[in-house]
């Protein structure tokens, strides 16, 4: 059968990931000359001084730790067709992601460098990891269901823009249509909902073994495919499904929603961290959440502590240097041209040898149920403009997610207490969403026809919540500040509970 087949070929590969442990720095010493070598007649590897930079210590000298905002002049002019400008050569692929403040999506260079030998290279190392772990797995002996984004667009230039997992399909070799679903056609469908509504006829009598992509999407069409088909549970229809590979989001808000959804017991759940920046970790044990540091994919790593955060030119670790148990920035430098890149997310190491880490966070507060991330600025924003458009005045608010049900979808929830209540507060909500959309190109997409995020929900807190809360857990002072935005609802749940004690005063 093909998956004992490739079993048997991917037996060296696992033995290689398995030698990660006892070389981790060697590996990665040798990953940064590889990436200084090759981008040395680059802009801005002359500018940096590539040429003579031997080592990891003289690298972190010499070349400052940016983040897009100081790095998308260059992006830009890449997509505009430049050559040779943070790698070497075309950059033709470009892959969209969440806002900034300077524009309404970032866009990430995608090397075909780094398309061989970090994205497509996860993927199969995934496929190969997770054959190692269940020794019954059939899993290519059926369809692999990828739910992705639709086709990108291409700019006068000829650079395409999109999205990542949608790049990916366009890319890919033709071969990977011979064992994946939806086809190529329907794949590269922009409008999700018209996506899902001609799929589903074609793949519900497919022998799907496996799916990947993002939770979010997966639960939207297992609901759908449940209702149109009348079944209890996906397991009826693809009773061989035994594994969903999933990124993007974390999985925790959707783990029992999916238990409901799939129930055969040979079911498996594995975590990937595949990002537009490059595809970084891989989860080596089911029992384990963790998830193992891929070193040779092409990516120089280093890693900011907390203490760091914040700083114009912080600290960044190498590999090597870096402690169980405390909370890193990810800084990358890849074969796509980022050089010593803040992706922004956090991590903190679980173990050592070999590298693992689970992901704590973004390095800043923000809302990511199902990949929309809204960042603080975003939420000012919108806050100033409902206010600007209602004629009210926020003195205070929070605003954290509510979890999807089976019945209900994911939706933000935000507590704002007002000096200046707007006479029409449904209007208020409406504008602020509307404004999110505006400022958010990832947030659109979800909200577009509910697809995945339903409209937010607005609970007016009682006047003096907020100060009350502070009183309460001694953060009175000018320096104090409520946290704005938390994927936890314990904040949340904690405000409401004292605005109903507020009420009954």
């Amino acid at each position: 059968m093909i998956t004992e087949l490739a079993r048997k070929l991917f037996a060296r590969r696992i033995a290689e990931i398995g030698r990660y442990a006892g070389n981790a720095e060697e590996i990665q010493r040798k990953q940064l000359e590889k990436l200084l070598q090759k981008a040395r007649t680059t802009e801005f590897g002359r500018l940096h001084g590539f040429s003579d930079i031997h080592s990891a210590e003289e690298f972190a000298r010499h070349v400052p730790v940016c983040t897009y905002e100081q790095m998308h002049g260059y992006a830009e002019r890449m997509a505009r067709g430049e050559k040779n400008v943070l790698w070497p050569g075309r950059v033709v692929y470009y892959a969209q992601s969440s806002g900034t403040t300077d524009a309404r999506s970032k866009y990430i260079p995608v090397s075909e460098d780094s398309f061989r030998t970090m994205h497509y290279r996860g993927g199969v190392d995934t496929v190969a990891i997770y054959l190692s772990l269940n020794p019954k797995s059939r899993m290519l002996d059926g369809k692999g269901l990828i739910l992705g984004a639709g086709q990108s667009v291409v700019n006068p230039q000829g650079s395409h823009l999109g999205l990542l997992s949608g790049l990916l399909v366009e890319y890919a070799n033709p071969l990977l249509n011979l064992i994946r679903v939806p086809r190529f056609k329907t794949a590269m469908i922009p409008d999700f909902a018209r996506k899902m509504e001609l799929m589903i006829p074609e793949i519900i009598r497919k022998n799907v073994v496996s799916c990947s992509g993002i939770p979010s999407w997966y639960q939207l069409l297992f609901l759908r495919i449940l209702q149109e088909t009348g079944r209890d549970n996906i397991s009826e229809i693809w009773p061989n499904l035994e594994v969903f590979i999933h990124g993007g989001v974390s999985f925790e808000p959707y783990r029992e929603m999916f238990r409901s959804l799939v129930k055969s017991p040979d079911m498996h759940y594995l975590e990937v961290y595949n990002a537009s920046e490059g595809f970084f970790s891989i989860q080596n044990d089911f029992a384990d959440p963790a998830m193992l540091l891929m070193l040779d994919y092409g990516t120089y790593y280093e890693f900011v502590p907390a203490e760091e955060w914040g700083k114009e030119q912080p600290e960044a670790l190498p590999l090597w240097q870096v402690e169980l148990g405390k909370p890193y920035a990810m800084v990358i430098s890849n074969n796509s041209g980022l050089w010593r890149y803040n992706i922004g997310d956090a991590v903190t190491f679980t173990s050592l040898s070999p590298y693992k880490f689970v992901i704590s966070g973004r390095t800043k507060h923000f809302l990511n149920l199902c990949g929309e991330e809204v960042m603080v600025g975003n939420a000012d924003a919108a806050i100033a403009k409902a206010c600007a458009v209602c004629g009210a005045t926020v003195s205070n608010y929070t605003a954290s997610v509510l979890l999807p049900t089976r019945m209900e979808k994911a939706r933000h929830q935000w507590l704002v207490e007002f000096e200046q209540p707007p006479v029409n507060p449904k209007r208020f909500i409406h504008v602020l969403d509307d404004t999110l959309r505006a400022l958010n190109s990832d947030y659109d997409s979800k909200r577009t026809d509910d697809i995945a995020l339903a409209m937010p929900e607005m609970v007016v807190a009682h006047k003096g919540l907020f100060t009350a809360w502070m009183q309460r857990n001694g953060k009175m002072g000018g320096q104090q500040k409520v946290p704005r935005l938390s994927q936890q609802r314990a904040l949340m749940v904690e405000l409401l509970a004292l605005d109903s004690g507020l009420a009954g005063e």
